[in-house]
């Protein structure tokens, strides 16, 4: 038996908050209104998440 096993709760869920994060930084590129530290921030915001389902051991199938 292995030491880790893949989350797949975790995993789901964070797929949602990627797929959330993606569409509110595809929306702030194009909000004129948006400052370069707003979508910064959202990008960050972004690779973290996808840090943390790279953590969960799930495999390519939650991938766009």
């Amino acid at each position: 038996m292995s030491l880790y096993r893949t989350n797949w709760n975790l995993a789901r869920a964070l797929d949602l908050e990627i797929q959330e994060a993606r569409e509110a930084l595809h929306e702030a590129q194009g909000d004129p209104h948006m400052s370069g530290d707003d979508i910064r921030q959202l990008r960050a915001e972004l690779h973290d998440l996808e840090h943390q389902f790279f953590l969960t051991g799930a495999t390519s199938e939650f991938e766009p």
